[in-house]
């Protein structure tokens, strides 16, 4: 399967995906597939199978050097404490958009490997961000829901020159 990104206008970006109920070698293959997509492209940290035409709860997520598959995740615990971070979609403009989101500074998450493996972590700052984020595509939101002004979108580049100035 060669993996195409679906693009923010497309209604299944808007759908509530479905619960894995098979671990099986296409849900494997599938997982495979979406990391070599986000090996292959140099701003991608996270995907989830709905932006790539497969209405499932799961993602994809680069966390502390490495590629973690993240099935049926369950929020367990939300930290009162917000954080403000970039966020970027590659399912808008190829992942070089970015908007400023405040989430939880910190989350404890429960979810399943490609081989139905239970895990259960704690995340916080950047990567609490991202995985508020992947959950979020299962639920059929995308980040510039949570913005203030969604239409305040900032290029890489533009981003860049802010953090110059700084």
């Amino acid at each position: 399967m060669a993996i195409n990104v679906i693009k923010e206008g497309n209604p299944i970006l808007r759908q509530k995906s479905l619960p894995v109920k098979d671990f099986d070698k296409k849900l494997r293959d599938l997982a495979s597939e979406m990391i070599n997509y986000g090996k292959s492209v140099d701003n991608c940290v996270g995907l989830a199978s709905v932006q790539v035409g497969v209405k499932i709860r799961m993602s994809v997520i680069y966390v502390e050097d490495d590629w973690e598959v993240m099935i049926n995740p369950k929020i367990l615990f939300k930290d009162e404490s917000l954080s403000s971070d970039w966020e970027g979609c590659m399912s808008l403009n190829e992942g070089n958009l970015f908007g400023k989101v405040k989430r939880p500074r910190k989350i404890a998450v429960e979810y399943f490997n490609e081989f139905g493996k239970r895990r259960t972590y704690q995340f916080e700052g950047f990567y609490s961000h991202l995985i508020q984020h992947e959950i979020d595509h299962m639920d059929g939101k995308m980040f510039m829901d949570l913005m203030k002004k969604p239409y305040k979108l900032y290029t890489d580049k533009e981003l860049e020159k802010i953090y110059e100035k700084k």
